[in-house]
């Protein structure tokens, strides 16, 4: 099972966090290998600062459960940070919207909570 879930609004980190770990949970309890990302763009993208500490503790439990977290370079722009200023384990891609029809042309599902 491939899954990307889209966040672009502050306001919906919390209700994407759970979504992941849910599904997470229901994948490893199921025995069934599964791919998932987290793509952020616009504002959303302000949650992967290194000092943005509200999801810090969800954000790296999952991905040391190897779930891939990626930023849009185009938002980080937008908000003035760069890759010092986030996470060392995010990946940032040019465009995320590229970046989620690409995802969507390879198989994943989209979810966007």
């Amino acid at each position: 099972m491939r899954v990307i879930f889209h966040v672009d609004e502050l306001s919906k980190w919390q209700l994407c966090l759970s979504n992941v770990t849910n599904m997470v949970e229901y994948y490893q309890a199921n025995k069934i290998e599964f791919q998932i990302e987290v793509l952020a763009n616009s504002e959303a993208v302000l949650v992967y600062q290194a000092d943005f500490k509200q999801f810090e503790d969800q954000i790296n439990s999952l991905n040391k459960q190897g779930i891939t977290f990626i930023a849009c370079n185009n938002a980080l722009n937008a908000n003035q940070l760069t890759a010092k200023d986030i996470y060392e384990f995010i990946k940032i891609v040019p465009a995320g919207v590229v970046e989620l029809a690409h995802k969507q042309l390879l198989g994943f599902a989209y979810i966007k909570p």
